[in-house]
């Protein structure tokens, strides 16, 4: 099963990350963002076997959106927060992975990106493997859903 999502799939994604900017009226065509806006690009998605909680991270696994539903705020707080970073971790790895195959891909000499210290494809297996059996090693505490 696989666990990651592919950044092809966020095409068509129901999260809407396009947010305007704030319209100011005094800004021409060569209005600059705010010192404190950043914008981090979101590249990595993973998400728990149900679904139940899913995370956008950035290359190097920060989160940039979170998904709860509503029954996962019933569990241990322990639990949920150890789900998140694990989610997190998984899909800064693919990411990560994704985008050191995309460098080799394009012809830049394995030395020069191995300076960046982009995780293999080794690495993300690692990571799945982890989050597999953190995943495997809990039973669900029912098969309902709330309505």
């Amino acid at each position: 099963m696989r666990r990651y999502i592919d950044p092809d799939d966020l095409d068509d994604d129901p999260w809407d990350d396009e947010v305007a900017p704030p319209a100011s009226d005094d800004a021409g065509d060569d209005a600059q963002p705010a010192e404190g806006d950043v914008a981090l690009p979101t590249v990595g998605r993973a998400a728990t076997p149900t679904g139940s909680v899913e995370v956008r991270t950035t290359m190097q696994g920060l989160p940039t959106a979170i998904h709860i539903e509503p029954s996962e705020m019933d569990r241990s707080a322990t639990r949920l927060s150890r789900t998140i970073l694990l989610l997190c971790r998984q899909a800064g790895a693919r990411a990560g992975a994704a985008h050191r195959a995309a460098l080799l891909a394009q012809g830049h000499p394995l030395e020069a990106v191995s300076y960046l210290r982009l995780p293999s494809e080794r690495d993300a297996a690692a990571v799945d493997r982890e989050v597999d059996d953190f995943f495997d090693d809990e039973e669900p505490s029912t098969w309902m859903r709330r309505a």
